[in-house]
């Protein structure tokens, strides 16, 4: 049997722009990923025992599970960029330098792509077969992602990750905290 997800603890302290309750209330979101990630494990497992009479249920289950389980996975990489960490991301700086320009372009590229119509997430991936730094926009956690392609960075913008704190059309305030608390360590970390 596989093994199930716990939901982790995030040591985040006080957020600028990011309040206490817009925190928590984001976290019980992801906690909820974690518990249906587990759910639709047991389902599916259940459902394959009699798998050409559940075929119509099989798939169903199998198609949402991507959803849930790359929920819990990003909402993960999102929360554990606000950690405080020691040390430095030049590494990972500088080949984003290399690639865009500098730091500040790849940075407004990102905070482009946020603040686009629609839900869903930024992410930037390294492409492991030549080193590519990618941007990529991911719509409902699993349509977008690049298949093999390992994240280094994640944006969330879908509406649940702000508006306890900013308006529905204030999600360019949100970007501008976001980027006041991300810990670039904890970025690079993923990068090496």
């Amino acid at each position: 049997m596989k093994q199930s997800y716990t939901a982790k603890t995030f040591t985040l302290g006080a957020l600028e722009g990011l309040s206490e309750t817009q925190i928590s209330e984001h976290l019980k979101l992801y906690a909820g990923y974690v518990k249906n990630t587990n759910a639709l494990m047991e389902k599916i497992a259940a459902h394959k025992q009699n798998a050409e009479a559940m075929a119509i249920e099989l798939s169903e289950l199998t198609r949402r599970f991507g959803f849930e389980f790359n929920g819990m996975r990003l909402h993960e990489y999102y929360f554990s960029q606000f950690e405080k960490s020691e040390g430095s991301a030049d590494k990972l700086k500088m080949a984003l330098e290399s690639q865009y320009g500098s730091f500040d372009a790849w940075k407004n590229e990102v905070s482009a792509m946020a603040v686009m119509r629609g839900i869903g997430w930024v992410l930037t991936v390294v492409d492991e077969t030549n080193g590519n730094l990618l941007n990529v926009w991911v719509s409902d956690h699993e349509l977008g992602q690049l298949g093999g392609q390992k994240v280094v960075f994640a944006l969330d913008v879908w509406e649940h990750a702000y508006t306890v704190d900013y308006k529905p059309t204030e999600r360019a305030k949100y970007v501008e905290a976001f980027w006041k608390n991300l810990n670039w360590q904890k970025v690079e970390e993923r990068y090496l």
